[in-house]
């Protein structure tokens, strides 16, 4: 693993018109995200550009929230689902539960700490307003 070799081949495949997508799509999915963070920094020190950025610039649909999902730090992959699931009008119970009874206690924590980071809100006065009743009471209970 070259950090710096994953960033040039990366940057590579989107240079131009139009991007690799396949070229993208293997180099991501063969590294650990510890790897994928080390890219994201490789890549700002050589171009001067947020990786991220650049490939929701390049990438479209299911197919771009599937890679920048994964360019994340885990904790901060859950709190985009979460914020997501809670954002608008109704709710996407299956995420919420999906992802809050799941996780360890230590990921939790990380979470809570990526959602306030990342969204400058609590997690949990998030999921309060948005929900109610036991369901309510059952998520709170796992964020603890």
């Amino acid at each position: 693993f070259n950090a710096s070799q994953d960033a040039d081949a990366l940057y590579n495949a989107m240079k131009g018109f139009g991007s690799d997508k396949e070229a993208i799509l293997d180099l991501i999915t063969s590294r650990s995200n510890k790897q994928r963070v080390e890219i994201c920094q490789a890549y700002k020190s050589q171009y001067g550009k947020d990786l991220i950025a650049d490939l929701k610039y390049e990438l479209t649909g299911k197919f771009e929230r599937l890679i920048v999902s994964l360019m994340r730090p885990p904790a901060y992959a859950d709190a985009k689902e979460i914020k997501d699931a809670i954002a608008g009008i109704g709710t996407d119970e299956k995420c919420l539960i999906e992802i809050l009874a799941s996780r360890t206690n230590q990921e939790i924590h990380d979470l809570v700490a990526a959602y306030r980071d990342a969204y400058e809100r609590d997690l949990e006065a998030d999921i309060v307003g948005d929900t109610s009743g036991h369901f309510k009471k059952m998520l709170v209970v796992l964020l603890q």
